[in-house]
């Protein structure tokens, strides 16, 4: 089984790079499902209703998110039919914790979890909490998607559950990690990066980021309109023989 996983879609125009793009990576790659981080989706946080209909059109299996899940406050409204899994470590009733899909007759499940450091979010502990779920999970694999900033937190997870699941998968930062890599049969990077806009900083216009920084003022900012999107991603083979593989194209 290959699954084509890619990092967080950040704003609309990525939407439509990847809609463009997918048909063609799943046919290079021989992909059988395809798993997207949707948290920056709409306008660069949360997830619209419309934009998730979209995702399913494309053939999108499951979604996972992050700290920007309900930016968009209709999501509550539609979570808990969909094929998206919020972060399990977040305080709330609404949504699922794990995600589960069948596929040829075997169950994958799928896990979101947010890192803690330079966090401030109220978290429970995403250690933790992958213990707990461990004991509920009921699949013939757990993919987790590990949405936090800290290599060496994302790093520390894969040690301590290596072997327990088979994938874990970095998002959040939006740079692409060259560290891909399967250890104890657990494939791992610490961020598959993103797909937005090229001459970005991490998806969004690069003269409004700079104005912030050399500024201090907090002005809200605004969703790249590069015309050429970055797409990246991992392709996760969970054959006899593991794989993970990095893919990064410019649309």
């Amino acid at each position: 089984m290959k699954i084509l996983y890619l990092g967080d879609i950040v704003g609309e125009s990525s939407l439509r790079a990847v809609s463009q793009a997918i048909k063609q990576i799943k046919a290079e790659y021989g992909i059988n499902l395809v798993f997207v981080n949707a948290e920056n989706v709409s306008g660069g946080k949360g997830l619209y209703e419309r934009h998730y209909k979209e995702l399913k059109k494309m053939g999108v299996a499951a979604i996972s998110m992050g700290n920007h899940t309900f930016s968009k406050s209709e999501i509550i409204n539609y979570m808990d039919d969909a094929t998206i899994v919020r972060p399990a470590n977040l305080n709330t009733n609404h949504g699922k914790e794990v995600l589960y899909i069948n596929y040829n007759n075997e169950t994958i499940a799928l896990v979101n979890l947010l890192g803690r450091v330079f966090s401030n979010t109220p978290l429970d502990c995403p250690f933790k909490t992958m213990d707990r779920l461990l004991e509920e999970i009921n699949a013939d694999y757990i993919i987790v998607d590990f949405h936090g900033d800290a290599t060496s937190e994302k790093k520390a997870f894969l040690y301590d559950f290596a072997g327990k699941v088979d994938v874990v998968v970095g998002s959040h930062t939006h740079t692409q990690t060259s560290d891909a890599t399967v250890y104890n049969n657990t494939c791992f990077i610490t961020d598959m990066g993103m797909c937005g806009g090229y001459n970005s900083v991490i998806g969004d216009d690069p003269d409004m980021v700079i104005e912030r920084f050399r500024t201090g003022v907090f002005t809200p900012l605004k969703v790249s309109n590069d015309s050429s999107i970055l797409i990246q991603g991992v392709v996760i083979d969970l054959g006899v023989k593991r794989g993970i593989t990095r893919i990064s194209k410019i649309i």
